[in-house]
């Protein structure tokens, strides 16, 4: 009897951090993202809108500042990707301005991937 009782608490807790999200930061997880998949607009001495996401700038760019388009969200809103514009802007939902990134032609979509860890990363307070 103990033994199915042990199993049966393995399994629980194998479950249980299954579900559990990796600690994210920005540094570790989102900055490579952002230089990558951003950085061909958002970098260099003329960025786009003005918002550097070059390798150490994006952070104090993104974190706690206002949306230019939409100056009522902040970009980031630590703990709360729903009321985080940049959040709207890679998902294409924004209600104003276009889906990011963008290419010549069109705005494509960040892998799903990248795209989760985004979100846990500001879930999560949006932390260096």
């Amino acid at each position: 009897m103990m033994r199915v009782g042990a199993l049966a608490f393995i399994g629980v807790l194998g479950t249980a951090l299954a579900f559990s999200q990796v600690p994210r930061s920005y540094k570790a997880d989102v900055e490579p993202i952002f230089v990558k998949e951003c950085g061909d607009c958002h970098s260099s001495d003329r960025p786009k809108k003005g918002l550097d996401l070059s390798a150490d700038k994006g952070y104090a760019n993104l974190v706690g500042k206002k949306s230019q388009e939409v100056p009522e969200l902040l970009l980031v809103a630590p703990g709360d990707p729903e009321n985080s514009y940049l959040w709207h802007k890679l998902q294409h939902t924004a209600k104003e301005g276009k889906g990011m990134p963008r290419g010549i032609f069109s705005s494509r979509k960040l892998a799903e991937q990248d795209l989760q860890v985004i979100r846990e990363w500001i879930e999560q307070g949006a932390k260096p």
